[in-house]
């Protein structure tokens, strides 16, 4: 089939177009939503490539590679819609895909645009997780692993890896047997939610803190570990055996599950489980296909429940761009990923409407490619689409940027700074006070909140749920602003602390930052109790606790001052900068467009996948992975932003196509 055949058949299935008159007629008289707001037919601009996917078998399974700017959303959507109207069953339907309530919001949107249809039913379109917990795990785990439910509701409670114990003691029903060695010789639990199983590897993994993982066969073999069992093994021959560890780590788990606890993890590991019985069978007959979004961020686990459900009878359809795989932390493994779909059938598309040719060329050098077309004609700046500055400080790479912009009058349009690391993120947008954020969190949650940016004011929710959370109850996660379990009510939560935030600086006390960290707390102890029982009726009818006592709810030992801070004189929030252009995380900008992007490096290779040189243009794997992504977003500028050069490196930058920007400005 040719193009024009391709759009024929799509355009009368989607549209209901008829063969006797042209594409621009059928824009003219169509009332539709298909191209509502759009200068031509939608059918009529896709090019073949995207045209010859749509019209891709859904009785095989499909690999569609798709490069950034490709387009990728729309032709999922097209296809997605395509697939539906011929559709013919009413107790199965296709499940689509994706990794962030973000991307299902985009999808559901351009498939009801396709269709014109407000219902998807009985198909299904959401996250990945959510599919697994609502149809595999949530009606059928408790059967698995002995979950007895509670008032005939078996579903499980997911608890976040990085809940703390501290506020959330009823976790130490759930501490493992086995504990971590620190590097300071010094012993700490590890407990349930911070234990998960990679079937890929067949190893146990554990978290210590946020964000530091250990394999379990990995934190065996420490030198300090392994002195530890020699010592130990002078009186028992059999100390710490491995076998004994993955014993205590897999009984810790299956405790935690009995009891009806799991986290995101494992729920892919319950699905695994599950697909392999008779389950198995009804959820391929309910969702015999299956697409799959930004495949690359594919765990090992996910690949797992994708297979089973392929074993299962599913046909499979994943689509995304392996160079954008960049979860590595999620134990993402693009090889693995790659294998997987090598013995699907291959499709691509190979043409990035995005980007001006001049940032194409030096994305394609980046991943060293030479496989990628630029259809973005307009070139607004030519050789100064690709643009360094050199930075003491990354806000110096921010005044700049500011500069750049407004010499080429691109104020006012979709700009956007990245940033490798969500710790910088905070610090540029003037949103976090380092370790006061954790010492005293309720006092730098008043000063964010006072005239604050948005971004400000929602780390000042996040700040103050976490205290507060700890007099109401034991929090969720961040995500929720840390509401207490027993409220019902997230978006009354949130309303809650708006208030409580509100009355706060309405008091000439506790709105004075000149004080000590000391006197606010003096203040706060008589004045807290009373403005937390003020507004409690906002959340009284979602609260199972009737009989919150405030009085005595902030006292001596419940909120005292943080070591060494009682005679620290608060001081205002350092807003020598106030920045307009919002700041992302470069993952936070995987799928996202904008007209032009500053992509500030860090100072040195630590921070893995944060530096121009050593990770971005000479490094491997993910590192160079995320500068590909971080420096795919814009459409007309790229601005690199990167600390002090010397001359071989400016030569460097040059021979990528970069041109000096002070010299632009």
């Amino acid at each position: 089939m040719n193009k024009e055949e391709y759009q024929e058949k799509i355009a009368n299935i989607v549209c209901g177009k008829s063969e006797k008159i042209t594409y621009e007629e059928c824009y003219i008289l169509a009332d539709g939503n298909v191209c509502k707001n759009f200068k031509e037919c939608r059918i009529a601009e896709k090019t073949e490539e995207q045209l010859e996917y749509v019209m891709t078998s859904i009785k095989e399974n499909v690999f569609l590679k798709a490069c950034a700017g490709s387009g990728k959303t729309e032709v999922i959507g097209l296809k997605a819609a395509y697939e539906m109207k011929k559709w013919n069953s009413y107790n199965q339907g296709i499940a689509v895909l994706t990794f962030t309530n973000d991307a299902t919001d985009v999808i559901i949107d351009r498939v009801k645009q396709f269709t014109g249809r407000n219902a998807v039913y009985p198909h299904y379109i959401g996250t990945l997780s959510s599919f697994i917990h609502s149809y595999i795990v949530q009606p059928f785990a408790y059967t698995l692993t002995g979950f007895e439910g509670k008032d005939e509701d078996f579903s499980f409670n997911i608890i976040d890896r990085t809940v703390p114990v501290y506020s959330n003691s009823w976790l130490n029903t759930y501490k493992c047997r086995v504990s971590y060695l620190e590097a300071n010789n010094r012993w700490s639990s590890i407990f349930a939610h911070q234990i998960g199983y990679d079937i890929e590897k067949k190893d146990f993994y554990f978290y210590i803190g946020k964000n530091k993982m250990e394999w379990l066969s990995e934190y065996y073999l420490k030198p300090a570990v392994q002195a530890f069992i020699k010592e130990k093994r002078i009186h028992n021959a059999k100390f710490w055996e491995m076998k004994y560890l993955r014993k205590c780590f897999r009984e810790c788990k299956e405790v935690f599950w009995k009891a009806g606890f799991s986290t995101f993890d494992d729920l892919n590991i319950l699905a695994i489980r599950l697909l392999k019985r008779d389950i198995g069978h009804k959820i391929a007959l309910r969702f015999p296909v299956i697409f799959i979004d930004e495949c690359q961020d594919l765990s090992g686990n996910e690949l797992r429940v994708l297979k089973a459900l392929q074993e299962q009878g599913c046909i499979v359809h994943c689509i995304g761009d392996l160079n954008q795989s960049i979860y590595e932390f999620k134990r993402v493994d693009p090889d693995e990923i790659l294998k997987h779909v090598g013995e699907y059938k291959q499709k691509e598309l190979h043409i990035n409407f995005r980007s001006c040719k001049e940032i194409v060329a030096l994305s394609e050098r980046l991943i060293n490619v030479n496989e990628i077309e630029s259809a973005n004609l307009n070139n607004l700046l030519g050789s100064n689409s690709l643009v360094y500055f050199e930075y003491d400080k990354p806000d110096d790479a921010i005044n700049s940027y500011y500069k750049i912009l407004k010499k080429f009058d691109f104020l006012e349009k979709e700009n956007r700074i990245l940033v490798r690391q969500n710790s910088m993120k905070l610090q540029l947008e003037k949103s976090t006070r380092d370790g006061m954020d954790e010492k005293e969190p309720l006092i730098v949650a008043t000063q964010l909140w006072k005239d604050g940016t948005p971004q400000q004011m929602k780390i000042a929710l996040e700040l103050a749920g976490k205290q507060i959370s700890k007099w109401l109850g034991n929090g969720r996660t961040k995500a929720n602003y840390y509401c207490p379990k027993e409220i019902s009510s997230v978006f009354y939560w949130r309303v809650f602390l708006m208030n409580v935030l509100n009355k706060i600086l309405s008091s000439k006390k506790l709105s004075n930052f000149s004080i000590t960290c000391g006197k606010w707390h003096e203040y706060a102890k008589k004045e807290l109790g009373i403005i937390l029982e003020e507004k409690y009726p906002i959340i009284a009818d979602y609260d199972e606790i009737k009989d919150r006592e405030f009085e005595k709810m902030i006292n001596g030992k419940s909120y005292r001052v943080s070591n060494g801070n009682k005679d620290v004189v608060i001081g205002e929030i350092d807003e020598k900068v106030k920045n307009s252009i919002p700041i992302m995380t470069i993952h936070g900008s995987k799928g996202c467009t904008f007209d032009t992007t500053l992509v500030i490096s860090t100072k040195n290779a630590r921070s893995i996948g944060g530096h121009w040189k050593e990770h971005w243009l000479n490094g491997t794997g993910e590192a160079k992975r995320i500068g590909y992504v971080a420096s795919t977003r814009a459409k007309y500028l790229l601005v690199w932003g990167v600390p002090k050069m010397n001359s071989e490196d400016k030569e460097l930058l040059k021979s990528y196509g970069f041109v000096n920007g002070e010299d632009l400005i």
